[in-house]
């Protein structure tokens, strides 16, 4: 299955909704039970990806989970460019560890789980599910779905940026008053910061994922 053309990559570089829509399109597809099973003989949802698409699985699955492996995958444009991605490193399903998650689509490889790069953390980074949080600046944001199992979106993990006003002296308090934003993928919920080690922080809070 290829993306409809108004969620294709734009100047050769994916748009926010081609992202979202081959994930959100990877999970609905592997919901489909039986149905879904029968995904030979290609490996990408039953298709085979051209040479200048990849398979794109939910975030962390490499294209293991669902009735059959493999079966709900989307294929997806490989960006031709990433001069302008988000300087946030990324586990993909190969075991490698690309400077963004835009690198990982140009070799053509899904976004992986933190135990597909055990122990590859860039130095300065603390693990944050599929991505890595520069220890320095950014923090890791992990937003639960508040819904009842049966509509229950997949935890979000992402890095997120330590306010200027927190660097000089940052602290669990004001990190949790920065994450604390209402909206789509934010905490609504009251957060709970803490603090590794190493100096890396983490929020952890129930928010809107849908």
């Amino acid at each position: 299955m290829s993306l409809p053309a108004t969620t294709r990559a734009i100047d050769g570089r994916p748009s926010a909704a081609a992202i979202v829509t081959a994930a959100a399109l990877a999970v609905l597809l592997g919901a489909c039970g039986p149905e879904g099973a029968s995904a030979e003989p290609g490996s990408c949802g039953g298709a085979t990806c051209g040479p200048d698409q990849y398979c794109v699985y939910p975030p962390a699955d490499c294209g293991e989970g669902g009735v059959v492996a493999g079966n709900y995958g989307v294929c997806q444009q490989r960006p031709t460019s990433c001069d302008t991605a988000t300087p946030t490193a990324v586990c993909a399903c190969d075991g490698q560890v690309y400077p963004n998650a835009c690198e990982a689509a140009r070799a053509g490889v899904s976004i992986g789980g933190g135990e597909e790069c055990a122990g590859a953390a860039p130095p300065g980074t603390s693990a944050c599910g599929s991505y890595f949080c520069s220890s320095a600046d950014t923090y890791c944001q992990i937003v639960e779905d508040p819904h009842n199992e049966l509509f229950r979106m997949p935890t979000r993990r992402t890095c997120k940026q330590i306010p200027s006003s927190c660097l000089a002296e940052p602290s669990c308090d004001c990190v949790n008053a920065a994450a604390r934003v209402p909206g789509k993928g934010g905490c609504s919920g009251a957060p709970t910061c803490t603090q590794d080690p190493t100096g890396s922080f983490a929020v952890q809070c129930t928010g809107d994922l849908y």
